[in-house]
């Protein structure tokens, strides 16, 4: 276990800046703006050569090279962008820059007492003052199967605190399936993981009010016991929406997925039915949802992303709900959604597997609102020899994309992350200055 003073060297050299004097800076926290330097940080020995090929128009350009062997990107309300790798890294993106904060993993696992062997799930609210994080963990005493069980974490300045875990005993292993800002408080929606038929045991609970009241809670739990929550999303007005899928299907009677909204008030529930694409309808082919989300600023206008698993095809989930109705986009560029995100200016991120006629394209794909979806290519790496794999994306606008990328050799060894951003780094001597405070 290191101590918190033994971890700023080895953070420091977490980040490696792929183009001066892109400001990634060091430090606990974001520093006051200063001006740019025109002279290279230094790099460490091991640095790569991050010297690239010129790229192709519209594709992505390397920022930064990432010294861990996995990392995601979470999008906060307001803009920050967290790049995150369990204890291991933290770093804000904010505008263009992008900052190291060394000091960030402190009290998360083994710091608090419990252990190790967990990870980050999720990392939501706004930054600096309302950040939290789910740790999801093994339960090794109290439960017979080592379930998975998870923590909540509040940011308070310099240190992570704990502040709720969900229920994991003989009766019931829970975990958070959605969290959201609602009156002050941190509200999230539970259900049981021990099971994939979990939807009628759902319930919405005050996490976090910091001594406010807590608010009126909206969500109902469904009657039926063969339904199982694929993705949920709440927002600040009460109103909560939640993505359900029938887990007891027979192959030949499909049944369609549900989106179930909950309105502020006393709890309550309206169910709308998903069209179903016609492969399935047409074919009668039973499925299931896999890597769904729920993304948008309101109920009356949401977009469904995610992906039918018929076993050896997938076919990708993309929809628009305007409140009443859903309405189809643009078809997907990617046969397998693997992330998205919404942008600020109503723009849709996605990355995952290229089509089969193209098995080596590496992109990101943009969809601005009311346009056609937007290629952003991926530079090829000069020593492997071919573009990156994305892996996360966060996107503030059609031409704001920040993105996560790898390689690794056949044997899934050796893996190298890269930090990319849709607009090219200044030039020394043009730098875009220090970390925004």
């Amino acid at each position: 276990m290191r101590s918190p003073q033994s971890t700023v060297p080895v953070l420091l050299g977490l980040l490696t800046c792929a183009t001066a004097p892109l400001s990634c800076g060091c430090s606990g926290a974001p520093a006051p703006s200063a001006p740019a330097s025109s002279s290279p940080a230094p790099r460490p020995p091991d640095a790569i050569d991050i010297t690239e090929p010129p790229s192709p128009e519209g594709s992505l350009h390397k920022v930064i090279d990432l010294r861990v062997t996995a990392a995601d990107l979470w999008h906060l309300q307001g803009g920050a962008i967290l790049l995150e790798s369990d204890r291991d890294l933290f770093a804000l993106i904010q505008g263009d820059s992008v900052q190291a904060l060394p000091e960030m993993g402190r009290g998360l696992p083994p710091e608090d007492g419990t252990d190790d062997r967990g990870s980050v799930q999720m990392i939501t609210g706004r930054w600096p003052d309302s950040v939290w994080l789910v740790w999801r963990d093994y339960d090794t005493s109290s439960a017979a199967d080592n379930l998975w069980y998870e923590r909540l974490f509040r940011h308070r300045g310099d240190r992570w605190e704990r502040i709720h875990e969900t229920k994991h005993d003989q009766s019931s292993n829970t975990l958070y399936r959605g969290l959201w800002e609602q009156q002050g408080c941190l509200v999230g929606l539970l259900a049981d993981d021990r099971n994939e038929n979990n939807a009628w045991q759902a319930q919405a609970e005050a996490l976090d009010c910091a001594r406010r009241p807590s608010p009126t809670l909206s969500f109902k739990a469904a009657k039926q016991t063969e339904y199982g929550i694929a993705a949920a999303l709440g927002f600040a007005s009460g109103h909560v929406a939640v993505l359900e899928q029938h887990t007891k299907m027979k192959e030949g009677e499909p049944k369609p997925p549900r989106l179930v909204l909950s309105r502020p008030g006393p709890p309550n529930r309206t169910e709308v039915v998903l069209p179903l694409p016609p492969e399935i309808a047409h074919g009668t082919r039973s499925f299931k949802l896999l890597d769904c989300k729920l993304l948008g600023e309101g109920p009356s206008e949401l977009y469904l992303v995610g992906n039918y698993d018929l076993g050896a095809l997938t076919i990708p989930l993309l929809l628009r709900f305007d409140g009443t109705s859903f309405a189809p986009l643009p078809s997907s560029p990617v046969s397998y959604i693997g992330d998205a995100d919404l942008a600020e200016d109503g723009s849709l991120a996605l990355l995952g597997s290229p089509p089969k006629d193209t098995p080596e394209a590496r992109s990101v794909w943009v969809l601005p609102r009311g346009g056609a979806w937007r290629e952003r290519a991926m530079p090829t790496d000069r020593q492997v020899g071919e573009p990156y794999r994305p892996w996360s994306i966060a996107a503030r606008s059609n031409d704001d994309v920040w993105v996560v990328g790898y390689h690794e050799n056949k044997e899934r060894k050796n893996r190298r992350l890269a930090l990319f951003h849709s607009r090219r780094p200044a030039p020394a001597g043009h730098g875009v200055g220090a970390a925004v405070p």
